[in-house]
């Protein structure tokens, strides 16, 4: 995912801040000193020094698809911060005060700017997949000064830009469509005795041809119990613990 990422960033970053393509590059390296004096081309960099998940979008709730046999829930994803530092490097500046690198620097904060939530077109497949979309915030980063130090760098004009990805953890388990469970009620505290009631509870799922949940459709049985469909089609059924039969209408 994170090699993907990169790639949609610096599509993102080509086509919003309108860089040439030709005369600038984009980079995911360690700005080290011995890096820097490689290069031979003005040159954005993007260093992802820090990732994280992101606790505040944390989701435990599981999403449900019907499969055969019975239903798959599935944990939502993850949220993930992928925090850069962001430089522009000329070899080369018209003046003492490197105003085209500052030039290429506030393009680039419009661009990403612009994009809190990046546009579908940005997204890679596995974003899609997930249907969750991508955050971009720009914004203060703890510590930076020291990320330079480690670099072998002098602090420098730079933005700190914090891309939200998700992650799927693959947490799955298969539910059937059908649970039953008796209940027998007895009088006092002996077990031993027959019980006064014995009633079943059971739990299905409705689907249509498509495989699509059947929601707000009622369910009776031959033994008088009744009830709607939730949103996920599933409906729970108290009836008396012995043979019985449900239809829809």
């Amino acid at each position: 995912m994170i090699a993907d990422i990169q790639q949609a960033l610096k599509e993102l970053v080509y086509t919003e801040a309108a860089l040439p393509r030709d005369a600038i590059d984009i980079r995911f390296a360690a700005p080290t000193s011995a890096w820097v004096s490689g290069l031979t081309r003005p040159t954005l960099n993007f260093f992802m020094h820090d990732l994280r998940e992101n606790a505040g979008l944390r989701s435990m709730e599981f999403n449900q698809m019907p499969v055969r046999g019975g239903v798959q829930r599935t944990l939502a994803a993850r949220r993930i911060d992928l925090r850069f530092l962001v430089t522009v490097f000329f070899k080369s500046q018209l003046d003492e005060l490197g105003r085209d690198e500052w030039n290429v620097l506030w393009r680039v904060l419009a661009a990403l700017m612009r994009q809190g939530e990046w546009d579908e077109a940005y997204l890679p497949e596995d974003a899609k997949r997930l249907q969750l979309g991508i955050l971009g915030t720009v914004g203060p980063a703890e510590g930076i000064q020291s990320v330079f130090s480690s670099l072998g760098q002098p602090v420098r004009p730079h933005l700190n830009y914090t891309v939200t990805v998700p992650l799927d953890l693959n947490v799955t388990a298969l539910s059937p469509l059908v649970l039953e469970r008796d209940l027998a009620f007895h009088a006092g505290l002996d077990r031993q005795a027959p019980p006064v009631s014995v009633r079943r509870r059971s739990s299905w799922q409705l689907r249509d041809d498509t495989g699509a949940p059947l929601a707000d459709a009622l369910v009776r049985t031959d033994g008088g119990a009744r009830g709607f469909t939730d949103a996920g089609g599933v409906v729970h059924l108290d009836t008396p613990a012995r043979r019985w039969a449900a239809w829809t209408s």
